[in-house]
């Protein structure tokens, strides 16, 4: 009788419940998880004037960097430092009206952070090591090794005259880029 009494009084609660959510009618909406972009599963970070560096996480990363997402007009940053990463600074790009698309410059201020990021993101970080970075136009990094070497993942040949930049201190800072 004890169960049954029991019962009786569970389904009557759950039906009052359900009487109340019907009265107040609540919508339940469920939003659609955010795409995630390309560049999230790299190292990545936004300059102040809106320039796209990414950076790999190991040689398997920087080489797909290079291979996949390095374009003509964009820098290629490294420093000589153990553990630094391959950084690509994107540049930006227009539609002329003639339908092509132009290759905007690099800022100084975008290369200058780059190269912050590129030497936050080495061992230089870990030793405080104040060094500086250098970089490339897309067109001077290669895969290609000279006669009798070759280069292992994750490494490139550079041709031509590096960019030096000059040495910056080791500050980095974290944003909130996307909400929830």
């Amino acid at each position: 009788e004890a169960s049954t009494k029991a019962l009786k009084a569970a389904e009557a609660t759950a039906q009052r419940q359900l009487e109340e959510a019907r009265k107040r009618k609540v919508m339940t909406t469920v939003t659609p998880q955010r795409k995630q972009h390309w560049f999230e599963k790299f190292n990545y970070m936004i300059t102040s004037d809106n320039y796209l560096v990414v950076g790999g996480k190991d040689a398997q990363q920087n080489e797909q960097l290079v291979k996949r997402y390095l374009r003509p007009g964009d820098a290629y940053l490294h420093a000589d430092v153990h553990g630094a990463a391959s950084v690509i600074l994107r540049a930006k790009r227009r539609r002329t009206p003639s339908g092509k698309t132009e290759v905007l410059p690099l800022s100084d201020q975008a290369l200058r952070e780059a190269g912050n990021f590129t030497i936050c993101r080495s061992s230089a970080w870990a030793s405080k090591m104040v060094t500086s970075a250098w970089w490339v136009e897309s067109h001077q990094v290669s895969k290609t090794a000279p006669t009798g070497e070759y280069l292992t993942v994750g490494s490139f040949m550079i041709r031509g005259k590096k960019n030096f930049l000059p040495a910056s201190q080791l500050e980095m800072g974290i944003g909130v880029l996307f909400r929830l």
